[in-house]
């Protein structure tokens, strides 16, 4: 089926709009996206005719428009995984006193759909919507493991992967044998694997047949993490996992089937 070009080229400028750029130019714009500024010009002036951006002033900077806070309106009204999972995450959180995440897959990487604050003080924090690799830190490996073998070797074999600390696992044969211990384990512990100083506890999300639908993630600084409290935090996260996925319609027999 033949693509409209003008169409992938707006939903390539929408794109640039993320929450660590949450306001951009048409330069900014020009130069994240490779198209001529003449171009971004158009386009934006189209979208913002039809309330999918406006400007920050008059000349100003573009943001989105009205028409996405209507359509999150409309997609808040779709019990989603996220909105499931809130309360169990939040007694997950209230048992450990560590933040306690959620991630989805998504075009290769992983998307945090919804977080519940850690009690402490002095946390690992995630913004929600935030995007990170599949390939480091537990909750993406966890993902990673369970993706189709096609899928997964496209990640992890088709570029070089990004060294984030000096624990990050780049040699595709290295992470590929870490993968199979997180598959035969069902569940998966990182410490600075992504950011120094921080330790992950994860465990997958199963929806209908069996299939991995999230990651479930407690995290925090390394100084509040044991060897000792491990499989304490190991079950909990375990538990949890699966609470949700009975929510979600996932059986026994799917996890059976599955392992």
């Amino acid at each position: 089926m033949q693509s409209i070009k003008s169409v992938e080229k707006a939903i390539d400028i929408l794109s640039c709009f993320t929450i660590e750029t949450p306001s951009l130019t048409v330069t900014e714009i020009s130069f994240l996206t490779g198209f001529n500024q003449s171009t971004v010009s158009r386009i934006l002036a189209t979208l913002e005719k039809k309330k999918c951006v406006e400007r920050e002033t008059p000349g100003g900077k573009y943001r989105l428009g009205v028409k996405f806070h209507q359509w999150k309106s409309i997609l808040s009204k779709e019990a989603g995984i996220a909105d499931l999972a809130k309360p169990v995450m939040e007694k997950l959180r209230d048992a450990c006193g560590e933040e306690v995440t959620l991630y989805v897959p998504g075009e290769g990487n992983r998307i945090c759909v919804q977080a519940v604050r850690s009690r402490y003080g002095v946390a690992k924090v995630t913004q929600l919507g935030k995007i990170l690799p599949l390939h480091c830190g537990a909750s993406g490996k966890v993902l990673l493991a369970h993706l189709p073998e096609k899928v997964r070797k496209e990640i992890i074999c088709g570029r070089p992967l990004e060294k984030y600390t000096t624990q990050t696992i780049t040699d595709p044969v290295e992470l590929e044998t870490d993968l199979e211990k997180i598959r035969q384990n069902g569940y998966a512990v990182s410490v600075g694997e992504r950011e120094d100083g921080t330790y992950s506890v994860v465990a997958p999300v199963l929806g209908k047949k069996g299939k991995i639908v999230a990651s479930l993630c407690i995290s925090g600084p390394i100084f509040r993490f044991s060897e000792q409290e491990k499989p304490n935090l190991v079950m909990a996260v375990l538990g949890a996992a699966k609470e949700i996925s009975t929510t979600l319609g996932s059986s026994e027999r799917d996890e059976g089937s599955r392992a």
